[in-house]
């Protein structure tokens, strides 16, 4: 699934047609192939943007485009472009979160996909980087590091206390018709289609199907999960592969998170410790104080908070799999893979004597 310098060149004449920045002078894949954002059937590029053909690009703008799963899994699906639109315009409303509201078309009269696009924006491609990236490259200096923890905190305090909902679960266009109050029945519903999938796929968790139904049940006997009483949006995989900051140089060595990589593909209503970001051992010391500041309720407080989040941790190394199946999986899926199939087997063991009171 892929588009051509001239379909993407289509795309923006036709969204920005007032704009001085109307010529893609290049593009390039976000790659997420270790993400634990991707997504099977969505594709995003970051467009570089210049005035003039001949120009040097001036500005940036992310493209997400969407294929209809053929074979759908029964077990999971992603939230559609549509309701990712609509999550992200109520982020952008809603707190001070540095992603623009998008423009989203499903017509297919341009190019064949239906398509997210975020307003461009005054960055060079060449003056970002993934937060991971830079981390992995050893650009931050530890004052910068602490910076960014302090931020990325914030905005996430902002993000589950600005961001509410009257119910639990997947994200709809309009309210269920049976829409649930109780986070306990919501995350057990989510969980355990994705754990029968893992079964029937003969998958080794490492300890045999019926103990994973017994420390489950035990979780739901002592209301594990039921102690979260505000629907929350949660980014869930959010990570930071999607973060971008400026590029830290001699002549600029101060860093800011530039850009979020509009990927909402699995955010869904529930408890902020779902997050991706508190995937132990984070959070920072400098993101748990910037949570807190920006408006989140402290983490990880209690014994039975940490049994809890080893769960989180099972569910979020069901998706990884879930998206890595298929005809579409490739040898790129592997190290992610081995990942989810590592993390499940230590899960399940620290789950056997785990406290749930």
């Amino acid at each position: 699934m892929t588009i051509t310098l001239e379909e993407a060149q289509k795309v923006i004449t036709k969204s920005f047609s007032k704009s001085n920045h109307l010529h893609v002078c290049g593009f390039s894949e976000v790659q997420d192939k270790d993400s634990y954002s991707r997504t099977r059937n969505n594709t995003t590029y970051i467009l570089d943007l210049a005035p003039y053909a001949d120009s040097a690009p001036t500005h940036t703008s992310f493209i997400t485009i969407s294929a209809t799963a053929e074979e759908p899994a029964s077990a999971y699906h992603a939230n559609s472009l549509r309701i990712c639109s609509q999550l992200i315009t109520m982020i952008h409303k809603q707190t001070s979160i540095p992603i623009p509201e998008p423009i989203l078309d499903t017509t297919l009269d341009v190019i064949s996909y239906p398509y997210l696009l975020t307003p461009p924006q005054p960055l060079q491609s060449s003056s970002i980087i993934p937060l991971s990236a830079a981390r992995a490259q050893n650009l931050l200096t530890e004052t910068q590091e602490a910076f960014i923890d302090l931020t990325l905190g914030q905005l996430l305090g902002q993000l589950h206390s600005g961001v509410q909902n009257d119910w639990f679960g997947r994200p709809s266009i309009s309210q269920p018709n049976e829409p649930s109050y109780s986070w306990q029945e919501t995350f057990t519903a989510l969980l355990e289609p994705l754990i029968e999938h893992a079964r029937e796929a003969g998958i080794d968790l490492g300890v045999s199907y019926p103990d994973i139904q017994t420390y489950l049940s035990r979780a739901i006997a002592f209301f594990l999960f039921d102690d979260v009483e505000v629907p929350s949006l949660i980014w869930f995989t959010g990570s930071e592969d999607d973060i971008y900051i400026t590029r830290p140089n001699d002549t600029s060595p101060s860093v800011q998170i530039a850009a979020i990589v509009p990927t909402l593909a699995h955010s869904l209503w529930g408890d902020p410790l779902l997050e991706s970001f508190f995937l132990p051992p984070a959070p920072s010391k400098a993101v748990q104080e910037g949570y807190v500041g920006g408006g989140g309720n402290p983490l990880l407080v209690f014994g039975r908070q940490k049994t809890k989040r080893l769960w989180y941790t099972v569910f979020l190394a069901l998706v990884v799999l879930v998206e890595r199946d298929g005809p579409q999986a490739t040898d790129s899926d592997f190290g992610k893979r081995l990942w989810a199939l590592n993390t499940l087997e230590r899960c399940f063991q620290a789950l056997k004597d785990a406290p749930c009171y």
